[in-house]
Formats: C-alpha cells, sequence, structure tokens
C-alpha cells in the first residue's frame, strides 16, 4: 500500500530487524517472520548470539521503534511493548547481555517478560527466547542479521521483497 510493505496479523505476518549496536558499521537489516502469532506491539532483546545485536520484532513501526530506542537508551536488554507504553523491561547492564540481579529475581522479570509478551498474541513458548535466535546463521534454514536476511542453505543474502503489486 503505497509502497509500504506493512505487517499483517491476519496472516500472521510480523516485522523484524536486526540493528548493530557496536558503532562499526551502522546496518540495519529489515524482514519478516511468520508463526509467531504477534497481533500487536513489539518485544526486543540485545542478548542474541552469535553477536548480541539489537533484534527487535512486531505489529507496527512504532511499538518496534520505541522497543529497539528504549534498549538503546539502557545500553541494553529485554522489552516487551504495546501502544506506545513499556509493558516490561528487563536491563541488562553487563554488556547488554547479562544481568547482575539474583538468580531468583531474574527468573521473576523473565516470567514477566514472557506473560507480557503473550498478550501481544504470540503463542510460542517463550517469544523471547525465541527472538534471539533469529540472527543465528548456523541454524538452517533462514535467519536475519545486520547484514540483511540470510538464506543459511545457499550461504547467501536475500531481499524479502519478492515482488511488489500494484
Amino acid at each position: 500500500m503505497d509502497g509500504i510493505v506493512r505487517p499483517s496479523a491476519e496472516k500472521d505476518v510480523a516485522l523484524v530487524s536486526v540493528i548493530e549496536r557496536y558503532g562499526k558499521n551502522g546496518n540495519v537489516s529489515k524482514g519478516f517472520i511468520s508463526g509467531w502469532s504477534l497481533t500487536k506491539g513489539a518485544i526486543a532483546t540485545t542478548a542474541a548470539p552469535d553477536d548480541n545485536n539489537l533484534v527487535v520484532a512486531g505489529a507496527n513501526y512504532e511499538d518496534m521503534a520505541l522497543a529497539a530506542n528504549t534498549l538503546i537508551e539502557h545500553g541494553g536488554g529485554q522489552v516487551v511493548v504495546l501502544d506506545g507504553k513499556i509493558v516490561s523491561f528487563l536491563s541488562l547492564p553487563i554488556a547488554g547481555i547479562a544481568s547482575d540481579m539474583t538468580p531468583e529475581d531474574l527468573a521473576q522479570k523473565e516470567n514477566e517478560l514472557d506473560e507480557a509478551a503473550k498478550t501481544l498474541g504470540s503463542r510460542l513458548p517463550d517469544p523471547i527466547f525465541y527472538l534471539s535466535f533469529l540472527p543465528i546463521t548456523a541454524i538452517p534454514d533462514l535467519a536475519i542479521t545486520d547484514g540483511g536476511n540470510v538464506d543459511y542453505t545457499k550461504l547467501a543474502y536475500f531481499d524479502p521483497i519478492l515482488q511488489l503489486k500494484p
């Protein structure tokens, strides 16, 4: 519509982006995910092996921007955003990938994040955990890194927009 590709809750298509966060190249990739059942809001994390860049997924650009900017402002973490509001946030002050909380407090916060993510419509057992694995190119078949969408079986980047229809 108007040359803008939009997510579709009806078709189970959400947006995803990986943002390089170390100031090395400024890469920002964009793609799509399916199977998450995200109907609203956004989730994001900076704890994402292999490179721990910022990974954000959502049903709309505004909530995704708030999620990403929240993690950027705090130097990393995990966040759930809905309708322009932060629903749950976990700071990861150690390189944006680790917490200094007690194991008990961290487990409670992770459960809170999981429940908040599920209010966005996701039926995955742990949506933020799954999000953290999207950039891993060694897990076949497709991945998304800060460099772009990757077809691991072909060892090649690909454009997620196959064709624009008028």
